[in-house]
């Protein structure tokens, strides 16, 4: 049988997430309680939290994931270190260039319910890649880390 790692270098879909704190490996990551707090005053949650589908899973309850140990800073993940993780649950894949353009969008004085932000938070919702390009941010309820290293020294795993 093969172990998640073989699995995932076999299958090519590695994910990452990015913290400021050493975690041990075996620790199960789960959502921060605090994270509504520290992301509602942003121009662009609202907007995707209004206009997302029942079925998907809501930011304040996801760990967040790349697939691109570039993309965790351009994410808003912690730069200390970089986590190789196993997703626990489903798993859901978003652009997040999407909410740059809600941000756009919000800060040339459209109004949320716009229906260019409308459709900007459906995409992401979907999945659909940016126009301009994509930075995948990735979604999953719970990720239990398998390998651990700094984020200065951190090479993804071939």
């Amino acid at each position: 049988m093969k172990t998640f790692m073989q699995f995932l270098e076999s299958s090519g879909k590695i994910f990452y997430h990015g913290s400021m704190d050493n975690l041990p490996v075996g620790t199960i990551l789960t959502p921060r309680n605090e994270y509504e707090k520290d992301w509602q005053n942003t121009d662009f949650y609202k907007p995707l939290e209004m206009y997302r589908p029942p079925h998907m899973l809501a930011h304040k309850d996801s760990v967040f994931m790349c697939d691109n140990i570039d993309d965790i800073d351009l994410a808003g993940g912690g730069t200390e270190y970089v986590f190789t993780v196993q997703p626990i649950g489903k798993i859901e894949k978003h652009d997040l260039n999407w909410s740059s353009e809600i941000s756009a969008l919000i800060g040339d004085g459209k109004h949320i319910t716009d229906p260019e932000v409308k459709e900007a938070a459906e995409n992401y919702w979907n999945g659909i890649p940016h126009h301009n390009e994509s930075v995948w941010e990735y979604l999953t309820p719970k990720a239990k880390i398998i390998r651990t290293q700094e984020y200065e020294t951190a090479e993804e795993e071939d």
